[in-house]
C-alpha cells in the first residue's frame, strides 16, 4: 500500500515542481527585467509593477488549470468588479493572495515582513507598494505614509486585500479577527467587500509541499457582503463592524 501510494503522489511531485520552478523563475529572471524598466519609466512605477506581477500570477494560475483539471475555478463576477474598497477575506491556503493579485491588476496587501528580508524578491515588494507587517512599518510617521498611499491607490480604483485572521486556517474555522483592517478602512474612508474563498487548501494544503492533483475540487470565490460603515457616525465602533463581518463570515462558513 505504501507503494502505491508512492506511485499516486508522483504526479503530484511533478506538478508541484513545474508550477513552482515557473513561479520562481518569474520573480528571479524574468521579471526583474521587466520591471526595472517599468519601475524608471511608468509615470506610476509602484501600478506598473503591480500589473506585472498580476499578469505573471495570472499565467500561473492559468498553468495550473491546464495542469490539474480536476480543480475548477469559480469566480463571481461580482467578485471580479471589486474596486476602490478594501476586502475581508477568509485564509485557507498559501494560494489565497496569490490567487486574489492574478484577479486583480490594481492591488496592494500586508506581507509578513520576513519576505521583505528576501534577496530581490523583498525589494519588488517594497517598490510594488506592499506594505510590511513587522512593527516599524505599522506603527508612527511609516504607517501614516502606508496609510496615506493606501488612500490614494483606492481612490485610484486599486484595492486593498486583507485577512484579518493573520494566517493560514489548519481546520476551515475562522481565527480570531486582527482589527487593524477595519481601521485602515475607516482611515481611507472605504467600502468593505466580503469575499468568501473556498477550496484552495484542498488543492494546495497547509503543512504540505505538494499540490493535490488527484481529486476533483473546486475552487470558489464569492462575494457575501458588502458594509458601508458610517466611520464619521457618533454610534461608529470598529468592534461592532469586526463582529458584523465576523457573523456574516460565520453563517456562511
Amino acid at each position: 500500500m505504501p507503494l502505491v501510494r508512492f506511485f499516486q503522489r508522483i504526479p503530484d511531485l511533478l506538478v508541484t515542481l513545474i508550477l513552482w520552478c515557473y513561479f520562481l523563475f518569474g520573480y528571479l529572471f524574468i521579471l526583474p527585467l521587466l520591471f526595472i524598466p517599468a519601475y524608471i519609466f511608468a509615470e506610476n512605477g509602484a501600478a506598473a509593477l503591480q500589473n506585472l506581477n498580476h499578469f505573471h500570477l495570472k499565467c500561473f494560475f492559468a498553468l495550473t488549470r491546464f495542469l490539474v483539471p480536476r480543480t475548477t475555478f469559480k469566480i463571481s463576477k461580482d467578485v471580479r468588479d471589486i474596486h476602490s474598497s478594501v476586502i475581508v477575506c477568509n485564509h485557507l491556503s498559501y494560494l489565497d493572495p496569490i490567487l486574489l493579485i492574478s484577479l486583480f491588476g490594481r492591488h496592494r496587501t500586508i506581507v509578513k515582513h520576513t519576505f521583505f528580508k528576501v534577496p530581490i524578491f523583498g525589494r519588488l515588494l517594497k517598490n510594488s507598494g506592499y506594505i510590511s507587517s513587522g512593527a516599524r512599518d505599522m506603527l508612527g510617521p511609516a504607517m501614516i505614509n502606508n496609510l496615506e498611499d493606501i488612500k490614494k491607490h483606492l481612490a485610484e480604483g486599486g484595492i486593498l486585500f486583507v485577512f484579518p485572521e493573520g494566517t493560514r486556517s489548519r481546520d476551515g474555522r475562522l481565527a480570531p479577527f486582527n482589527k487593524g483592517v477595519f481601521t485602515i478602512a475607516r482611515y481611507c474612508n472605504a467600502p468593505l467587500k466580503l469575499v468568501f474563498i473556498n477550496g484552495t487548501n484542498r488543492l494546495f494544503p497547509p503543512g504540505h509541499f505538494l499540490f493535490n492533483t488527484h481529486e476533483f475540487n473546486e475552487i470558489k470565490l464569492e462575494l457575501i457582503g458588502s458594509l458601508e460603515p458610517d466611520y464619521k457616525g457618533n454610534n461608529f465602533s470598529i468592534s461592532s463592524v469586526a463582529d458584523e463581518t465576523r457573523k456574516i463570515f460565520e453563517e456562511k462558513g
